[in-house]
C-alpha cells in the first residue's frame, strides 16, 4: 500500500494517517517496538544491566514511548474532523489511556505505577497480532459459558469428597480426614498431579479407594474436562466469525472514508474555483 503524500493540502492528512496505520511495514514496526519495549523492561529487572547500561535502557524506553505517542496521534488524526470516532474502539481507548498516563506528572513520579504502565504497553501486542487477539476474545466469550461447567465440577467434587470422607475417614485420615483434605485429593486427580502416588498411598490404607478413584477420574478428569474443551472450541469458532465480520466491516469503512475524502477534496476545489470566478473582473 502506498502512503499518499501530504503536500500542502491538509485534507490529505486523514487519508495519509489511515494509509500509514494500515501499512504492513508500519504494523511490523509497531510490533517490533512493543517487543523491544518488553525486552528493555525485562533487562531493567537485572541490577547488573542497570549499572552497565541503565541510561541507554531508559533512553530506549523513552523512544518507545515516543513512537507509541505518534501512533496514537496518527490514529486520532486519521478520523479528520471527527476525532471522537477514534474512541469508539476499546483498543484505541486502552492505547490512549496508557500513553497519556505515562506523561501525567502525578503518575510519572510513582515508581510502581510507572512500572505498571510500562508493563501495560506490552499488552498492545494483542492488537498487533490478530491470532493473539482472537484467542483473547475467545477466552472472554468462554468464561461466561464455562461458569455452568465449573459449577457442575464444583458440585460433583464436593459430593464425591463427602462420599470419600464418609467411607474412608477412619482408614485413611491423611487423605480423607476432613472434607477439605478430600477435596484437595480430588483436585490432584483432576489436574493429574502425582495421581499414581496418591492412589497407591490410599490403596495401601484401603483397597476400596481404587474404584472410588477410578469412577471419579472417568467422570471428572475426562467427561468434565472434555466438556470444558468443547466450550472453548465453540467460543473460538464464534470469535473467528466475529473477527471475519469485523474485517469486512473495517474494509468497507475504510473504502467509504476514502471516497468521502475524495468527495470532500472535489467540493473544496469547486468552492475555490467558484470563489475565483466571482472575484474575476474582465474590465479593470
Amino acid at each position: 500500500m502506498r502512503v499518499p503524500t501530504l503536500g500542502t493540502d491538509p485534507s490529505r492528512i486523514p487519508a495519509a494517517c489511515r494509509a500509514l496505520l494500515a501499512h504492513r511495514r508500519f504494523q511490523m514496526l509497531s510490533m517490533s517496538v512493543i517487543l523491544l519495549n518488553g525486552a528493555v523492561l525485562g533487562a531493567m529487572t537485572f541490577d547488573g544491566a542497570l549499572e552497565a547500561a541503565g541510561g541507554f535502557l531508559h533512553w530506549v524506553d523513552h523512544v518507545c514511548l515516543g513512537f507509541f505517542t505518534l501512533e496514537v496521534a496518527a490514529g486520532i488524526m486519521s478520523f479528520g474532523r471527527k476525532p471522537w470516532r477514534y474512541f469508539r474502539d476499546g483498543w484505541n481507548i486502552f492505547d490512549f489511556v496508557i500513553v497519556v498516563a505515562s506523561f501525567m506528572p502525578g503518575l510519572r513520579e510513582n515508581v510502581t505505577i510507572l512500572r505498571m504502565l510500562r508493563l501495560a504497553r506490552i499488552v498492545r501486542i494483542f492488537r498487533s497480532l490478530p491470532s493473539l487477539r482472537l484467542i483473547l476474545v475467545a477466552a472472554g466469550k468462554a468464561l461466561p459459558k464455562s461458569a455452568g461447567v465449573m459449577a457442575l465440577t464444583g458440585v460433583v467434587m464436593y459430593l464425591w469428597a463427602m462420599i470419600g470422607w464418609i467411607a474412608f475417614n477412619s482408614t485413611d485420615e491423611e487423605h480423607f480426614g476432613t472434607v477439605g483434605k478430600a477435596l484437595l485429593n480430588l483436585f490432584q486427580l483432576v489436574a493429574f498431579d502425582d495421581m499414581g502416588n496418591v492412589m497407591r498411598d490410599s490403596m495401601a490404607q484401603n483397597m476400596w479407594t481404587l474404584p472410588y478413584y477410578v469412577v471419579f477420574i472417568l467422570f471428572g478428569a475426562f467427561i468434565l474436562v472434555n466438556i470444558m474443551i468443547g466450550v472453548v472450541l465453540t467460543s473460538m469458532d464464534e470469535a473467528q466469525k466475529l473477527d471475519d465480520e469485523d474485517g469486512e466491516v473495517s474494509a468497507d469503512t475504510a473504502l467509504l472514508l476514502d471516497r468521502i475524502d475524495r468527495l470532500q477534496n472535489t467540493v473544496d476545489k469547486l468552492a475555490a474555483d467558484q470563489e475565483r470566478s466571482r472575484s474575476f473582473t474582465p474590465f479593470r
